[in-house]
């Protein structure tokens, strides 16, 4: 298990492991640097993986600047519907606009 991508993110870590052939994305506190982290998903090959990885950071910072946070693979916001971190990972057309427009319409 070895560790092939790392990225700090909004005060966490994200990173990309492989795994028994698979890429495993998660995210774990920076204070707490021995765990592997909370897993979001997983990918057939490292350039997906890595991709997704820079992606998350991308859909974590503004989830954070419209008041949602991260709980258990979801983005979180009271009152509003939860939105699935892996969906949202898997959605190549999701740019940045498409985020922002989708978070104030949910």
């Amino acid at each position: 298990m070895a560790v092939k991508h790392r990225i700090k993110c909004d005060g966490s870590e994200v990173m990309v492991r492989e795994e028994e052939g698979s890429y495993i994305l998660s995210i774990q506190a920076s204070s707490n640097p021995l765990g592997f982290g909370s897993l979001l998903e997983a990918f057939p090959n490292q350039d997906e993986a890595v991709r997704a990885a820079e992606k998350f950071c991308m859909l974590l910072a503004v989830a954070k600047e419209r008041g949602y946070y991260l709980e258990n693979g979801y983005f979180v916001k009271p009152e509003k519907e939860r939105i699935p971190v892996n969906v949202c990972l898997q959605q190549d057309e999701l740019t940045e606009e498409r985020w922002i427009t989708r978070l104030e319409r949910v």
